[in-house]
């Protein structure tokens, strides 16, 4: 797509962005005009047409323009913008997801809102809501956010980083066998979080990535080995994460062949048999984190050691049927699982009749991110729900949070258009600190973190703050780890 001259100020950026490269991206002209215009039009007019057409015109409109940019960024070299990367999650998200049931549940001739049993303009105005609120994402950051990486950047993955792949593969499975990990993330007890379970939460995607790109780039048949066996066992954990953590990790491993140096032209027979494979793993994964939740059902809290879960699973599948069993809940599940809007929507209709909660979410999720040693006394019951509930009159259970249902639940439409904006310039601004210091592979996990941050369309207030003090705290650690004089051993 078309450049424009840089207009954003680069010279102070400069010492930090030396470890990724300072050869900068212009502004590319299509995402500062023509796709601003298109999702502006398409969200005016699902709200004039206030009715499902409207809606799935939108959502349509969103999923075209979301997978155009996912593959723009994958395959195509596209610059990573935090601002562009959070505007193509919510399009996806919300469109796609939108999309799919749209195409996929079974309704005879009823519409999806009727169905359901929810208002089709709500809906439609919601979408149209949805897209409106990325375009300051895609124009703003496409002028004045640069580029995390340069055009010249090239990662080279070296003895020290396939060491680091090595050591936190063995951490991780340590994690599960010391209980810190569990189904689904970092165990839980007592109220409290596994501080190591947390971390080594936080370093499994990017470590993934890397150690995917480094068996793919191994020179020697050592280091082949090793990192294939690695990336494997890590790649085998997509069953305990589940299909979401897949699909987000994926997307990391492809961004960072591109960073390697990965080819997509040429040899197509190889990038077929990637591809294949990493769905294959991604489609087994997710049956088999499928019958890992189903064995755990009925125990209290639904908790149950990994270990556990796989003897109870193993018998359902010596059964017989297991497989199909757990694809056909899958199936049901990914009918409406994906419809995230009606939540959001309903938020935004009322803000418009009732005062919002004018920052309550907000400093309820903060509070919620800061450690119980430094504030005992937080309510760790807070949830943007109940919040909700109060607020406008609802009853809801638990509901597919996101950056917009904060933003709408505090501000209505503004808090939506405002929300995803603070969350990327926070992002930024602790990038930019923390590559002061932080030498270029602890950085690069740092950086591979905020994206997974924003690849993420359900989240709360609190996982962004979660995730921006996490990137902080352990890109610091994981910069001392790798400053350690190496050992070298001899023979």
């Amino acid at each position: 797509m078309g450049t424009i001259p840089q207009v954003a100020p680069q010279l102070a950026l400069q010492r930090w962005l030396l470890p990724f490269g300072n050869d900068l991206t212009p502004p590319r002209q299509a995402y500062i005009t023509f796709v601003p215009a298109v999702l502006s039009l398409a969200g005016i007019l699902s709200w004039v047409m206030n009715d499902e057409l409207g809606m799935v015109l939108a959502a349509s409109t969103a999923s075209v323009v979301g997978i155009l940019t996912l593959w723009d960024w994958l395959f195509r070299g596209a610059p990573t913008r935090f601002s562009t990367l959070m505007a193509m999650s919510l399009l996806l998200g919300y469109g796609g997801g939108t999309l799919n049931t749209w195409l996929t549940l079974p309704r005879g001739s009823f519409t999806v809102a009727q169905f359901m049993g929810l208002p089709e303009d709500v809906l439609a105005r919601g979408m149209g809501a949805v897209l409106i609120s990325t375009v300051p994402l895609f124009l703003l950051g496409e002028i004045y956010e640069n580029p995390i990486f340069g055009r010249e950047f090239h990662l080279q993955i070296d003895s020290r980083t396939r060491v680091l792949i090595r050591i936190g593969t063995l951490a991780i499975l340590a994690g599960y066998a010391t209980h810190s990990l569990s189904f689904s993330g970092p165990s839980a007890g007592g109220g409290h979080i596994s501080i190591p379970g947390v971390f080594l939460s936080w370093l499994y995607t990017p470590l993934t990535a890397v150690a995917v790109a480094a068996f793919l780039t191994a020179e020697n048949r050592r280091d082949k080995l090793l990192d294939g066996v690695s990336s494997l066992i890590l790649l085998m954990m997509f069953s305990m994460l589940g299909r979401r953590v897949a699909i987000y990790t994926t997307l990391e491993i492809l961004f960072i062949l591109g960073l390697v140096g990965f080819q997509w032209r040429g040899n197509i027979l190889r990038r077929v048999l990637l591809i294949v494979s990493l769905g294959a793993i991604i489609i087994t994964c997710s049956l088999t984190f499928m019958l890992l939740r189903i064995a755990g059902t009925g125990q209290r809290k639904g908790w149950m050691p990994v270990g556990q879960r796989f003897e109870i699973a193993s018998k359902m599948v010596g059964k017989g049927g297991a497989y199909a069993f757990a694809a056909r809940i899958t199936q049901n599940n990914l009918q409406t699982r994906t419809f995230v809007l009606p939540f959001l929507a309903n938020i935004l209709d009322a803000s418009w009749s009732k005062t919002p909660a004018l920052g309550k979410d907000v400093l309820g999720m903060l509070q919620l991110s800061i450690p119980s040693a430094l504030y005992p006394d937080k309510n760790v019951y807070f949830s943007e729900e109940e919040l909700v509930d109060l607020q406008y009159d609802f009853a809801y259970g638990d509901q597919p949070n996101s950056i917009l249902t904060a933003g709408a639940t505090d501000f209505g439409f503004i808090g939506m258009i405002l929300y995803p904006l603070i969350i990327v310039f926070l992002s930024k601004a602790l990038l930019n600190f923390v590559a002061r210091w932080l030498q270029p592979i602890p950085l690069l996990f740092v950086a591979l973190s905020f994206i997974l941050m924003m690849l993420v369309t359900e989240a709360t207030l609190s996982g962004y703050f979660d995730a921006i003090r996490n990137s902080g705290l352990f890109g610091v650690l994981l910069g001392l780890f790798t400053s350690l004089p190496a050992m070298k051993m001899k023979t």
